[in-house]
């Protein structure tokens, strides 16, 4: 406030002053001598150029001309107008120095701040490279004590390699020791699970007082009919008719619930078209499927408390009403061609067949036992006794049978069918049935329990 106050007197004393000033000046310029007038004259007439004053004494005002006056008049108005400008850019000046004060004082001090948080940031730069520097020299010092101690370890495991394979080399020569001793133990083990006194029986009437004689012809008929079954079935008999078509070939039924009629169908033709006559023996239980097979074979034996059960053919069917009824209808005919030479053999017709499943059983699962299905031409006979006169060694099956064996010994249960044993979301097992590839089979299976699931 008192800088801008100060500026102000200061601007009005020069506009004070300057009209003084300019009266004392006009008065020096009256009293300075004229230069010649003729000179004068004659100066400025031709040329027209401005009036000039000589150096000298001032001229008084009375002696100047009339023009002189007036340039001299011009001249003190201009420089009164110059004294109040210069008073005005002055105070201009004053003032916009002082609405600049804040502005200075506040770069200033922001340039301060700035000053000092670079100073701060510096310092902070610094202590940051210092640690920098400390956790390099620290990594450093880690990584050189690393490596000592991987070289270190490095040497302790080839130590530890060489000891290992020496040790190998021990257990090996151990394990050979071993080997061959278990081998020589194993071998007189075999030797005495081996009845090499006994063979085969070969009899084309193996019905003999009331037993039973099953020889080496003998074909592994369990599980679901499928046509992994079939083709091993059908493949056996084949060989057995090469080999010889003299003796019977015998199908072994211990337990099986039926299924494809396709696959059931093929089984059924090969039996049909051997030279060499097809028995089938049924120990367990023969349903559907297995049934059919069992009732139309050339001769058929069975337990007088074997079970064997008959009932119309059923399908999983899916797709819309017409698809459905055609799927149903199809099964139908699969049924009239399996079933009838079936009811033909036990001299009635097939409604009638099919009247009487439902009149012993009102599900339609005609069950009966060995001596009821004789009598009901299921089976051909029953017996009391079955010799299975093939069973000559106690030897596990080998998983790739030499080369000189006449035929592969039969794998498990699901191999042959392709039938796997799973469990269910619910830990429920149960056999899931290979797809059919066949696009009009269906699946003629006896299953109350579920056990059988299809793809």
């Amino acid at each position: 406030m008192h800088l801008r106050t100060s500026l102000r007197v200061l601007a009005l004393a020069v506009l004070t002053v300057a009209p003084v000033f300019a009266q004392q000046t006009k008065a020096k310029r009256a009293a300075a001598p004229v230069a010649d007038a003729p000179a004068a004259a004659s100066a400025a007439a031709p040329v027209a150029a401005p009036t000039t004053i000589a150096p000298g004494a001032p001229i008084p005002r009375d002696e100047l001309t009339p023009e002189q006056k007036v340039s001299m008049k011009e001249a003190d108005r201009m420089r009164g107008e110059k004294a109040r400008i210069d008073a005005e850019l002055a105070l201009a000046d004053a003032k916009r120095t002082e609405e600049l004060a804040p502005l200075n004082a506040e770069v200033t001090r922001l340039t301060a701040e700035r000053a000092l948080r670079l100073a701060k940031a510096s310092a902070e730069a610094a202590a940051l490279e210092d640690e920098r520097a400390k956790l390099e020299r620290q990594a450093g010092l880690e990584a050189a004590r690393s490596s000592a101690r991987l070289t270190e370890r490095s040497n302790k495991i080839r130590e530890l390699e060489a000891e290992a394979k020496q040790l190998q080399l021990e257990a090996a020569n151990t394990i050979a020791r071993l080997s061959n001793e278990i081998q020589r133990f194993q071998k007189e083990d075999e030797a005495r699970k081996i009845a090499s006194k006994a063979k085969p029986k070969y009899l084309k009437d193996p019905l003999v007082d009331g037993v039973l004689y099953i020889s080496d012809r003998r074909i592994s008929f369990n599980g679901a009919v499928t046509e992994q079954l079939a083709d091993y079935v059908c493949t056996r008999i084949s060989f057995y008719n090469n080999q010889s078509s003299e003796f019977p070939i015998f199908i072994v039924v211990d337990n099986s619930p039926g299924g494809s009629v396709a696959a059931g169908y093929q089984i059924q033709k090969a039996m049909a078209a051997s030279k060499a006559p097809v028995h089938v023996v049924v120990k367990g239980f023969a349903a559907s499927m297995t049934a059919v097979i069992c009732t139309l074979a050339e001769r058929s034996y069975c337990y007088p408390n074997t079970i064997i059960l008959h009932h119309q053919a059923s399908n999983v069917v899916r797709g819309n009403m017409t698809v459905l009824k055609e799927q149903i209808d199809f099964t139908n005919q699969w049924f009239d061609r399996l079933a009838t030479p079936v009811a033909k053999k036990m001299g009635i017709s097939l409604p009638e067949f099919v009247k009487q499943m439902y009149a012993n059983d009102s599900t339609g699962d005609w069950q009966a036992f060995g001596d009821k299905a004789k009598e009901l031409k299921w089976v051909d006979n029953v017996i009391d006794r079955i010799e299975e006169t093939a069973v000559l060694d106690l030897l596990p099956v080998p998983v790739a049978p030499p080369a000189m064996m006449p035929m592969p010994l039969p794998p498990t249960r699901t191999e042959i069918s392709g039938v796997t044993s799973r469990v269910d979301d619910k830990g429920r097992p149960y056999f899931e049935l290979p797809a059919l590839a066949n696009p009009f089979d269906a699946w003629w299976l006896y299953d109350p329990q579920g056990l059988y699931r299809a793809r």
